[in-house]
């Protein structure tokens, strides 16, 4: 009978000893797969990571931090994007520009055309103007350039007269100064 105690002691205890080394590897594996889905969030390969935090939850279904990640995603891809969109802003150079007393909404819509010219209409600024009280629509604008980029004339048209943009995932807010 001690020998059989013995003998399911010594089972017992190398059962345990393999489920703690497969818990180990499976937090070890968890660890490395989390590293790798940060280094492509910081990549914004915010797809790939996603999966990989995926994975994560599949080894280790309590891992608080992948959580967090997956929630960040979303916020992630819409800060991507209007990243992506400002540097269209910066990139896009416009060849000739030149208005001569043109309103405000005039300007914007030659710049939202000649910017569909200069992409091959890949990109449009898409130009809103949030004006309740027409401070804006008197406005006019009087400028000359060439080979300049789409976010430099914009902010000289703005500051002509008195306006600022906020770019949003899908387009260019106009508004007054100071609102």
């Amino acid at each position: 009978m001690k020998k059989l105690k013995t003998i399911m002691a010594v089972g017992l205890s190398l059962t345990c000893a393999g489920l703690a080394d497969d818990t180990k590897k499976k937090e070890q594996s968890a660890a490395a797969l989390y590293n790798s889905g940060v280094a492509l969030l910081k990549k914004g390969k915010t797809e790939e990571a996603e999966a990989t935090f995926q994975k994560v939850l599949k080894l280790k279904p309590s891992h608080s931090p992948s959580r967090y990640q997956l929630s960040r995603i979303p916020e992630l891809n819409a800060r991507i994007k209007l990243l992506r969109r400002k540097a269209l802003f910066k990139n896009t150079k416009l060849e000739k520009i030149h208005f001569s007393d043109a309103t405000l909404a005039e300007a914007l819509e030659a710049l939202n055309e000649l910017t569909l010219q200069a992409t091959k209409k890949k990109f449009s600024p898409n130009f809103v103007i949030q004006d309740p009280k027409e401070k804006l629509a008197t406005q006019t604008v009087t400028l000359k350039m060439h080979g300049v980029p789409l976010s430099a004339v914009l902010k000289y048209v703005l500051d002509n007269v008195g306006a600022t943009a906020r770019l949003d995932e899908h387009a260019t807010v106009i508004r007054p100064s100071g609102k």
